[in-house]
């Protein structure tokens, strides 16, 4: 429980994005002139943390101050453009529930497809169908293709795989924003069950109160840096009295 699962050393990550609309001309004045089409932007700047085994741990600030490129990073999607960082485990990672999907199969096979996206095989999906089904409140829809359900008995059919994958290791990005109310139940007996258990998560949400529910842990993330690392209540209730 106590050995790092994420180690973090002086970690960078910069982007190029356009400073303008491009165009033809622009495109020959910066290939033979000094005016460039592209400027560096500092996602992330000399972070460093650990992240023990079996810690729940929240990604707390505003928009843009670097947590989604955070969780990439943590998640291997991304490489960091300085320092470095050494994950120990390959995490389960949920950005957006529809990667990993496919909408013209039916429904009982995108449960076999995700969960094996989500690391199970087939013989543990098989017997969990019904249960995750019904969780999902689709037990009629099994054999429907999956662009007949709406978005939101998509995301519930996403987050059901998700619910008994086996998983040590969890990542979580504004995955439960769009959830109906009918739905939170089954979420959070999930983060019951995650709380007590000895796996690892790291999560952001813009739902504070649910972050102070099952994480332990807050880094409270400030353009691109941290701002501060601590228990989750704590800074939390730091970043909140500065909104």
């Amino acid at each position: 429980m106590n050995e790092p699962l994420i180690q973090a050393s002086h970690v960078a990550k910069r982007y190029r994005v356009l400073k303008r609309q491009r165009s033809t001309l622009r495109a020959l004045k910066a290939l033979w002139g000094p005016e460039k089409l592209t400027m560096e932007v500092w996602a992330l700047r000399d972070l460093s943390f650990t992240i023990k085994r079996g810690e729940k741990v929240a990604v707390i600030g505003r928009n843009g101050s670097g947590k989604t490129t955070l969780l990439r990073l943590i998640s291997g999607i991304i490489d960091p453009s300085r320092g470095s960082i050494e994950v120990a485990a390959e995490p389960l990672a949920l950005f957006k529930f529809w990667i990993g999907q496919n909408a013209d199969l039916p429904v009982i096979d995108n449960i076999y497809l995700f969960g094996a996206v989500c690391g199970m095989k087939r013989r543990q999906t098989e017997p969990l169908v019904a249960k995750i089904l019904d969780s999902a409140d689709i037990k009629k829809l099994g054999f429907a293709p999956l662009h007949d359900l709406s978005l939101g008995q998509r995301q519930r059919l996403a987050l059901s795989i998700v619910f008994q994958a086996p998983a040590d290791f969890l990542v979580f990005d504004e995955t439960f924003v769009h959830v109906d109310q009918a739905f939170i139940r089954e979420c959070n007996a999930f983060f019951v069950r995650l709380a007590e258990s000895t796996r690892t998560m790291v999560i952001t949400s813009h739902d504070h109160d649910f972050l102070k529910k099952y994480c332990q842990r807050a880094l409270w993330l400030d353009k691109g840096q941290i701002r501060l690392d601590g228990p989750a209540a704590e800074v939390i209730a730091a970043y909140e009295a500065e909104k």
